[in-house]
């Protein structure tokens, strides 16, 4: 136990210095665009890729630290490595293979929406109010999740008179507007004071038992 917990503290550091490095090379080949041609625009692609996906991977690890969501934190820093190395593979070796890109694709729409349920569970919520919130955005998050990757496969569906209109891509957009909002409202709703319900007490105040005392007896 104790060598797991003097290796993440390694794990961190290397990941703070890779982040580091490529956001010094992706400024760097962004000013060098020009004389490097279309090597420097895989290393810019390799490192916007590795920033995005530390983003997501980042928030991830951070709720997997609470032992009631490891296993969601935990699923989104796999997701993000895979996809990471299959989007470098991609950009290295140049892949255009349509079903390949859709898959990658439909990886990083996972991780988005696994990474921002991670967001939300971040919150150490105080009230109801924060509570329905938080499950309103998860909902169609995971909605505008499974709609998007639905249609990023679409041309592999035979159910054409369904997944081929217009009401789908409203209901994506629904679902995203809706999960915007109710993001918005997690940390406004959560700095909300509410009142407790007052409880009922049927025990005699002492002050109404010690008038009774001190009354003269007739």
């Amino acid at each position: 136990m104790s060598i797991k917990m003097k290796q993440k503290p390694q794990t961190i550091k290397a990941l703070v210095i890779a982040v580091i490095i490529a956001g010094i090379l992706g400024s760097i080949t962004i000013l060098a665009i020009d004389s490097l041609g279309v090597e420097g625009i895989k290393v810019l692609g390799i490192c916007l890729s590795l920033i995005i996906y530390g983003i997501c991977g980042a928030v991830c690890m951070v709720v997997s630290e609470k032992p009631a969501y490891k296993t969601l934190g935990g699923a989104g820093m796999i997701i993000a490595v895979f996809a990471f190395v299959l989007t470098a593979v991609v950009i290295i070796a140049e892949i255009g293979d349509a079903g390949f890109l859709q898959f990658l694709s439909s990886l990083f729409i996972i991780l988005l929406g696994l990474s921002h349920i991670c967001l939300l569970h971040h919150f150490n919520l105080q009230n109801k109010y924060a509570s329905y919130a938080r499950i309103t955005a998860t909902v169609a998050i995971a909605l505008f999740t499974l709609l998007s990757v639905v249609r990023t496969f679409d041309s592999f569906l035979f159910y054409e008179s369904f997944f081929y209109n217009q009401a789908t891509y409203k209901i994506i957009f629904v679902a995203f507007v809706v999960d915007i909002a109710a993001t918005l409202l997690v940390p406004l709703c959560n700095r909300l004071q509410v009142p407790e319900k007052a409880e009922l007490n049927f025990e005699e105040s002492p002050s109404a038992d010690l008038s009774e005392k001190e009354s003269p007896a007739v």
